[in-house]
């Protein structure tokens, strides 16, 4: 291997590389872990397909060419559960994410979750309001 990437280096091979335009293309990879490569599931020019390889197969994430995990699969949680609100501006949104518009701030209270969604904005989730009201970000909660 060492004596082809001489040649390679040598007489200046890279110069016949296939290029797709002048700026690098951004992979997004699928894998267990960055530092694991044996569990790469594949490499993704589209983050949104490497997202569903990712939904697809429990246990794996989707990471940039730098290593950054910047998907990871939310797990089932079985619902309904009860979470406490302890920050009194965390806002109520009318779908699961912050592409949705804010409705209200939610009070400091204990509050029931019927429904769990990945989206914009949170790492954990968000979660439906029994009350009807709207979503707010699991990652602002704890679970009781």
């Amino acid at each position: 291997m060492d004596n082809l990437c001489s040649i390679i280096e040598r007489w200046n091979l890279t110069k016949y590389d296939a290029k797709e335009s002048d700026t690098a293309i951004a992979w997004y990879r699928v894998r267990k872990t960055w530092a694991d490569s044996k569990t790469q599931k594949g490499a993704y020019k589209i983050l949104e397909n490497a997202k569903k390889c990712a939904d697809a197969n429990p246990g794996y994430s989707v990471f940039d060419v730098n290593g950054v995990n910047i998907y990871t699969p939310k797990t089932t949680t079985a619902v309904p559960f009860l979470v406490k609100v302890s920050i009194s501006d965390l806002n109520i949104r009318k779908g699961p994410g912050t592409d949705y518009a804010r409705t209200q701030y939610i009070p400091v209270g204990v509050y029931t979750i019927v429904e769990v969604k990945s989206g914009k904005g949170s790492l954990t989730g968000w979660g439906r309001l029994k009350s009807g009201a709207g979503w707010i970000s699991l990652d602002y909660v704890v679970k009781i």
